[in-house]
C-alpha cells in the first residue's frame, strides 16, 4: 500500500530531533522550521517534490512545468495561442487524431486564431461522366371499390392479378382530373408491368375481394396526324376530354406532301373564341365536279349553265341505290365488255309485265357466278322493290317524312280477364305497360280483338279505353297477332291535297293492304291506306338489252348526303357526309352519279372524290374587340320539335285548347273528373298517375308525363302535382292510370299546354317571360387576328374549302356597307382626295335620352317590421326598366344608363298602348316621361327580389333631354372617285351594336378623304359580318411530320382510346393528333437525383483547383496569415491548399409577438 504523502514536512521537524532539544536548542529547532516552511514555499524544491503528483495534472501544475508540457505536447504550434493554454493541451490529441481532417483545421483555427473556418473540396465539383442518378416514378392509377381495402396497401407490396408485377407501395392519393377521380398508388422496387384492368393485392395473402382495380396510365400514343415542322426531342402537352398533365417527347418524323398551310386575308368581324359560338370548318368531303347546272335549266349529263352553283351550307344529296342480283351470266359478261370498252353501263329497271320503271347509270359491281351486286345512280325512277301507296291522313297537323319507316297496322287478339267498365266497339284502347294501341273491334269478358293496332301487346299491359274517357280496364293474359301488318321505308312522297298522300316505299316487309291504316314511326302521322300499286323493278337489263338481263333479289338505298361548305366552278367541299342509314358516307366517284342540292336545286356531276383527312384549326385572338349581348334565336329557324316558328299559332298554348301545332305539348295541370271511391278501393297518399296517350296521330306522346295524388282520409283523390311534364302531346283531357293502386273508378285527365319549342326552355308559352326562353350570349365578338392549335393533316390533294362562322351574328345579315357621297375633301391644290384601301372609318351615331330628377325614392319590401323604406337612385341599377303609367291604356317605358344622387338618365325610351281589342303597340320616343310632384310615379320593371324588394318608385320632379353617342367603326375595301365631287365608299363593317347613318359626313382617318354622305346599301357581293373571314387553305409538302412519340409523363385520368390534341411545349402553333394507349403502369416525370454530371452545375478537372487533391480553406483570414502554420501543423501531404476569405456579420434582432398563435394548416 503506497505511503500517504503530507504537503507539508515543516510540522514533523520538531519530532526528528532527540528530546534534549526542546530544553537547550529550541533556537535551533525553530530555525530548522523556518528553512522547511521555506522550501515549502510555492516554486521552492520542497513544494516541487511534495506535490510532483499533482503538477503532473495540467490544471494543477506550475508556470514551469506548463511550459515543458507545451515544449513537449505543443512543439508543432506557435507559441502564441489564443485558446486557454492549459486546455489546450488537455485536449491537443484530439487535434492531433483529426489531423489531415476537415475536424483539424477547425481546431486549429479556434485553437490559433479563435476563428471559424470551413473547409471545401474543389474536386466535389468536378464533372463527373455518366455518375448523376436518373430516377422515374411509377404509379398505378385505380379503381377502389373499398375505401378501407386501397388505405390498406400503404408501406406494403403488392400483386398484379393478372401479370404477376410487384411493387412497393410508397404512398397513396387521389386526384381529380376534368371531373373524373382518380387513386394513384406511387410505387418503388417496381417488378414487371401492372396491366389495365387486373386486380391488384396483397402479396402476403393474395386475396383480391373487393380489391383495387387498375385502370391504367398513358403508356403509348399513336399518331393519327402529324403536324409539321417538328424535330426529334419536341416534347408536347397531351390535351383530351379526360386526363391532365401527361407529355411526349418526339422519337421519328418524316416528311410528306399534302399537308394544309392556312394564310388569311381578311380578318372579317362578328367572331368569337367561343367555339359554341363561333364554329370552325374545314371541309372533311371534297368533289372535283362538272356540268354544274341548275334545275331551272334542262339537266343532262353533258350541258352546263353559266353561274349554276350550289348554296353554303345547304344540303346536298347524292341519290345511289345497292341492288343485288341473280341469274344474271350474260349480263355479267356484257357489262364487262362495255367496262373493258371504257363505256359506263346504263341500266334498265323493268317490273312484272315489263314496264320499265326505272333508268340509271352502273357505279360499280361485283360479281360471284352469274350473280353480283351493283350500285347505281338512277337519273329516272328507282330500282327498289317499292309501291306506291295512295292513303288519307287522319289529321293533317302530321304528315309523313322522306326517309322515316312507315307500319301498317296488326290485327291482334288479346285474351282479358277482370274487366272493369264497359269497352265498346271502335273504342281506342291502349296498352299501360308495351304502350300499343289499337281499336276494338270485338270484345267480350275474356277475348278483345284489336284492329288498327300499332305497338307490340304484352301479357304485362291492362287494356286502358282511351276514347271513352273513363276508367275501362282489362288485364290481358294472352296476346295473338292475327294478321302481322307490313312495313316499309318512304323514300318520297307527293300530296294532291291537305290529306290526299301518295307515298313512294321501298325497303319492303310483308304485303299492304287496302283499306287498312299507316302509321310514320317519326312523325307519328296516321292515315289510311286506299290503293297500291307496285313500283319496283322486278328484272334488269343492261343498255336495255332484253337478252343481257337478271333478276333483282335485293335493295337497298346507299345514297349520300352532306352539308355544303364552300364551292367554285369545279370544287365543292362539304362537312359531315352520312349514308342513308346515318353512318358515316363518302360520295361516289362517277360523272354518271350526279349531285343536287336541296336549296339551290343545282346539280353537277363528280369527276373525283379528292383525299385528304384531319385538318383543323381554332380561332386564337381577336382585335377590334366589341362586347355585346344579344339573343341567337330567330324567328326564321324551326323549334326543338322542327316546326317553323313562323307557323306556330300563339293561342296554341292555353290549356283549355284543343291542340296546338308546335308540336311541344306537356301537361300542365290535372283534373279530377272522379275522385274514386269505396271502403275498400281506397288510394293511397303518393300514388303515380301515367299519362302516356295523346302523341301525334293518337299514338304515344314523346315522353310520358306523370304526377302524384294526395288523398283524404276516405282514399278518395283531392289533389294532384305534376312531376313529369312529359313532351310530345298533341290532344286534350288524356285519361292517366294509376297501375299499382288498389283504388277504383277515379278519373284523372290532363290539361295540355303547348310551349312554342325554343331550345332554352321548349315549354315556354306566352306567359312567360321572354328572356327565360330566349337563349343569350354575353361576351366578345371582334376580327380575326391570329389562328392557334393548327393540325395540317395529311394526304391531301386538293385545297379545302374552310367555313368560320357565327350563326348568331351572321343571320342578321349586316353586309358591308357602299356609301355614296357628295362634296368630297380637297387638297390645298384643288383635287379630289382619294381613300386609302384599309384605313380606319368612324362615324359618331348620336341618339336621344331623357334627364329624370326624382323626388323621394320609395322601396317596398316584405319585411314584417316596416314595409317601406327611404331609398336612392342606386335601387334604379343601370340597365333596369322603368315604367310610367300615365293612363290606363298608355305606359311610358325605358332602360336606365346612368345615374347619379337624385338623377336618372334613361335610353330606348318608347310608350305602350293597349287598344280595346287587346292589341299592343310600341312606339319610339326619346322623351316619354312627364314630370308630376304627386302623381305618374314611375317604378322599376323587375324590382330585387334578393334584397326582399317588391316594388321600388318615386314621382319625377323634373325632366330634361340627353344625348347618348357611341362610335360606329369600318375599314375601307374599296372606293370610286369621280372626280367631280361625288363618289362612293366601301366600308367593311368592325362594329355590331352601332351601325353607320346615312346621313352626316364620313371622313378616312389617314388619307383625310371624305365627304357628305348623300345614301348608303349594303354590299350583295359580300358576306354578312359573322361569315366574312376570308382564309385560304393550301395544300403543301412539309417537313417535320411527327410518326412516333414515347411518353415521359404519363400525368392522370386519361381513357383508353381516346381522341388526343398534342400541343406543342415551345412556341408552335400547330398541333399534333393521336389516340391514347392506357394500359400499363404510369411514368412520372424524370429527375436528376445527384448532379455530379451536370455541364451547368460542375466544372472540368484543370490539375490545379478542380482536382480530387485540393481543399480550399474558407475563414475570415487571408491565407498569408495561417499557410505556414497550417502546412507545418494539419496539411497532408500530397494535397494543394487554397485558401478563401468569408466574412460573416451577425444582428441582433429582438423580436416581440403578442397574442400570436400558430397552428398546422
Amino acid at each position: 500500500m503506497p505511503a500517504e504523502i503530507n504537503d507539508k514536512i515543516s510540522i514533523f521537524v520538531k519530532e526528528q530531533f532527540p528530546a534534549f532539544y526542546n530544553e537547550d536548542g529550541v533556537i535551533f529547532q525553530k530555525f530548522v522550521e523556518a528553512y522547511y516552511e521555506y522550501l515549502e514555499q510555492t516554486d521552492q524544491s520542497l513544494d516541487y517534490s511534495r506535490n510532483l503528483i499533482e503538477y503532473q495534472d495540467v490544471d494543477q501544475s506550475t508556470a514551469e512545468f506548463l511550459d515543458q508540457f507545451k515544449k513537449l505536447y505543443l512543439e508543432q504550434l506557435p507559441g502564441l495561442i489564443k485558446a486557454y493554454d492549459r486546455l489546450t493541451i488537455k485536449n491537443i490529441m484530439d487535434f492531433y487524431r483529426a489531423k489531415g481532417s476537415e475536424r483539424a483545421i477547425q481546431l486549429l483555427f479556434r485553437l490559433l486564431f479563435d476563428e471559424a473556418a470551413a473547409v471545401s473540396n474543389p474536386g466535389e465539383e468536378v464533372i463527373k461522366p455518366s455518375t448523376s442518378d436518373w430516377r422515374l416514378p411509377r404509379y398505378i392509377e385505380v379503381y377502389a371499390p373499398n375505401m378501407d381495402n386501397l388505405i390498406e396497401l400503404e408501406g406494403l407490396e403488392i400483386i398484379g392479378a393478372t401479370s404477376g408485377a410487384k411493387g412497393f407501395v410508397e404512398s397513396i392519393s387521389t386526384k381529380i382530373m376534368n371531373g373524373v377521380k382518380s387513386h394513384v398508388i406511387q410505387l418503388s422496387n417496381l417488378r414487371g408491368n401492372f396491366l389495365r384492368a387486373e386486380i391488384i393485392a396483397k402479396t402476403s395473402d393474395g386475396i383480391q375481394d373487393n380489391m383495387p382495380i387498375v385502370t391504367g396510365s398513358l403508356s403509348d400514343v399513336d399518331i393519327t396526324l402529324g403536324g409539321s415542322d417538328f424535330i426529334v426531342g419536341d416534347t408536347f402537352d397531351l390535351i383530351a376530354d379526360t386526363g391532365k398533365q401527361a407529355q411526349v417527347r418526339v422519337t421519328a418524323v418524316d416528311n410528306a406532301t399534302g399537308l394544309i398551310e392556312y394564310q388569311f386575308s381578311n380578318g372579317g368581324f362578328g367572331f368569337s373564341t367561343n367555339t359554341s359560338f363561333t364554329t370552325v370548318d374545314v371541309n372533311t368531303q371534297h368533289l372535283e365536279v362538272n356540268n354544274v347546272v341548275n334545275a331551272a335549266q334542262s339537266y343532262s349529263n353533258s350541258s352546263a349553265i353559266d353561274n349554276a352553283q350550289f348554296i353554303k351550307r345547304e344540303r346536298v344529296d347524292q341519290h345511289v341505290e345497292k341492288l343485288t342480283y341473280l341469274s344474271g351470266t350474260q349480263m355479267n359478261e356484257d357489262m364487262a365488255a362495255l367496262i373493258n370498252a371504257g363505256t359506263t353501263p346504263y341500266l334498265v329497271g323493268k317490273k312484272s309485265g315489263g314496264t320499265v320503271v326505272a333508268n340509271g347509270y352502273v357505279l360499280s359491281r361485283t360479281t360471284t357466278g352469274a350473280n353480283g351486286t351493283l350500285f347505281v345512280a338512277p337519273f329516272s325512277g328507282t330500282f327498289g322493290d317499292q309501291l306506291a301507296l295512295s292513303a288519307n291522313l287522319a289529321v293533317n297537323t302530321h304528315i309523313f317524312e322522306a326517309g322515316e319507316p312507315i307500319d301498317e297496322e296488326n290485327h291482334v287478339t288479346l285474351d282479358i280477364t277482370g274487366t272493369s267498365g264497359s269497352f265498346s266497339v271502335g273504342d281506342h284502347v291502349r296498352g299501360d305497360s308495351s304502350s300499343a294501341n289499337g281499336l276494338v273491334k270485338t270484345v267480350n269478358s275474356t277475348v278483345m280483338t284489336v284492329n288498327g293496332s300499332f305497338g307490340t301487346w304484352t301479357t304485362d299491359d291492362n287494356v286502358q279505353d282511351i276514347t271513352s274517357g273513363v276508367a275501362n280496364t282489362a288485364n290481358v293474359t294472352g296476346v295473338s297477332v292475327t294478321t302481322t301488318g307490313a312495313n316499309g321505308i318512304i323514300s318520297t312522297f307527293t300530296n294532291s291535297n291537305a290529306k290526299v298522300y301518295t307515298l313512294n316505299i321501298h325497303e319492303i316487309s310483308g304485303a299492304f293492304t287496302d283499306g287498312q291504316r299507316l302509321k310514320g314511326r317519326r312523325s307519328n302521322a296516321i292515315a289510311s291506306l286506299t290503293s297500291s300499286s307496285d313500283t319496283g323493278a322486278a328484272d334488269i337489263y343492261i343498255q336495255g338489252n332484253n337478252g343481257s338481263n337478271a333478276t333483282v333479289d335485293t335493295y337497298s338505298n346507299a345514297s349520300v348526303h352532306a352539308q355544303v361548305i364552300g364551292s367554285n366552278a369545279t370544287n365543292v367541299g362539304f362537312r359531315n357526309a352520312l349514308f342513308a342509314n346515318g353512318s358515316t358516307g363518302t360520295f361516289y366517284a362517277n360523272t354518271a352519279a350526279f349531285i343536287k342540292g336541296f336549296d339551290s336545286n343545282t346539280y353537277a356531276n363528280v369527276v373525283q372524290v379528292a383525299t385528304g383527312t384531319g385538318s383543323s384549326f381554332k380561332l386564337g385572338t381577336l382585335e377590334n374587340e366589341e362586347a355585346i349581348t344579344i339573343y341567337t334565336d330567330f324567328i326564321s329557324d324551326n323549334n326543338t320539335a322542327n316546326v317553323a316558328f313562323l307557323d306556330c299559332v300563339l293561342a296554341g298554348h292555353e290549356s283549355n285548347t284543343a291542340g296546338g301545332n308546335t308540336g311541344v305539348g306537356f301537361v300542365d295541370t290535372v283534373d279530377i273528373r272522379n275522385a274514386g271511391a269505396g271502403s275498400s278501393n281506397k288510394y293511397a297518399n303518393g300514388e303515380i298517375v301515367t299519362f302516356a296517350t295523346g302523341g301525334a296521330g293518337g299514338g304515344a306522346p314523346t315522353t310520358n308525363a306523370t304526377a302524384n295524388v294526395t288523398t283524404n282520409a276516405d282514399g278518395e283523390i283531392i289533389s294532384t302535382t305534376v312531376i313529369t311534364a312529359g313532351a310530345g302531346f298533341y290532344s286534350q283531357n288524356i285519361v292517366g292510370t294509376i297501375a299499382t293502386s288498389a283504388g277504383a273508378d277515379a278519373v284523372l285527365t290532363a290539361n295540355v299546354d303547348f310551349g312554342y319549342g325554343f331550345p332554352k326552355d321548349p315549354n315556354g308559352d306566352v306567359d312567360t317571360i321572354i328572356d327565360n326562353v330566349l337563349t343569350r350570349y354575353q361576351g366578345n365578338i371582334g376580327s380575326v387576328a391570329t389562328i392557334t392549335d393548327i393540325n395540317p393533316g395529311n394526304n391531301y390533294n386538293f385545297d379545302p374549302f374552310v367555313a368560320v362562322y357565327t350563326a348568331g351574328i351572321a343571320k342578321f345579315d349586316r353586309r358591308d356597307l357602299v356609301v355614296n357621297l357628295t362634296g368630297m375633301n380637297q387638297t390645298s391644290g384643288g383635287l379630289y382626295k382619294d381613300f386609302t384601301i384599309g384605313e380606319v372609318v368612324n362615324q359618331t351615331v348620336t341618339e336621344g335620352g331623357q334627364t329624370l330628377t326624382l323626388n323621394t325614392i320609395t322601396v317596398q319590401n316584405t319585411s314584417a317590421s316596416s314595409n317601406t323604406t327611404t331609398g336612392n337612385t342606386t335601387h334604379f341599377p343601370i340597365g333596369s326598366s322603368v315604367v310610367q303609367v300615365k293612363n290606363s291604356t298608355v305606359n311610358a317605358i325605358g332602360d336606365v344608363s346612368s345615374s347619379n344622387s337624385t338623377v336618372i338618365n334613361i335610353k330606348n325610351g318608347r310608350v305602350k298602348t293597349t287598344f280595346a281589342n287587346g292589341l299592343i303597340s310600341f312606339a319610339v320616343n326619346t322623351q316619354p316621361f312627364t314630370s308630376n310632384s304627386t302623381i305618374n310615379a314611375i317604378s322599376i320593371g323587375s324590382a330585387n327580389t334578393l334584397n326582399s324588394e317588391t316594388n321600388v318608385f318615386s314621382t319625377v320632379a323634373s325632366n330634361g333631354s340627353i344625348s347618348f353617342s357611341s362610335v360606329s367603326k369600318g375599314t375601307v375595301y374599296k372606293f370610286n372617285n369621280n372626280n367631280d365631287g361625288t363618289g362612293d365608299v366601301g366600308i367593311r363593317r368592325l362594329s355590331f351594336s352601332v351601325g353607320f347613318n346615312d346621313t352626316g359626313s364620313l371622313t378616312g382617318a389617314t388619307s383625310g378623304a371624305g365627304g357628305t354622305i348623300d345614301s348608303l346599301y349594303q354590299d350583295a357581293n359580300t358576306q354578312p359580318i359573322g361569315d366574312n373571314f376570308v382564309i385560304n387553305a393550301d395544300a403543301k409538302a412539309a417537313n417535320g411530320i411527327v410518326t412516333d412519340v414515347e411518353v415521359i409523363d404519363s400525368g392522370f385520368g386519361y381513357t383508353h382510346g381516346a381522341n388526343l390534341t398534342l400541343r406543342h411545349t415551345g412556341n408552335s402553333n400547330i398541333v399534333v393528333s393521336g389516340t391514347a394507349n392506357v394500359t400499363t403502369t404510369g411514368l412520372g416525370p424524370g429527375y436528376w437525383a445527384s448532379d455530379e454530371s451536370e455541364m451547368n452545375a460542375k466544372y472540368i478537372h484543370d490539375n490545379d483547383f478542380y482536382q480530387s487533391h485540393s481543399y480550399v480553406v474558407e475563414t475570415g483570414l487571408s491565407l498569408d496569415k495561417y499557410r505556414d502554420i497550417l502546412l507545418k501543423s494539419a496539411h497532408i501531404a500530397g494535397t494543394r491548399l487554397f485558401g478563401k476569405v468569408i466574412r460573416e456579420s451577425s444582428v441582433n434582432n429582438a423580436v416581440t409577438v403578442s397574442n400570436s398563435s400558430i397552428g398546422a394548416v
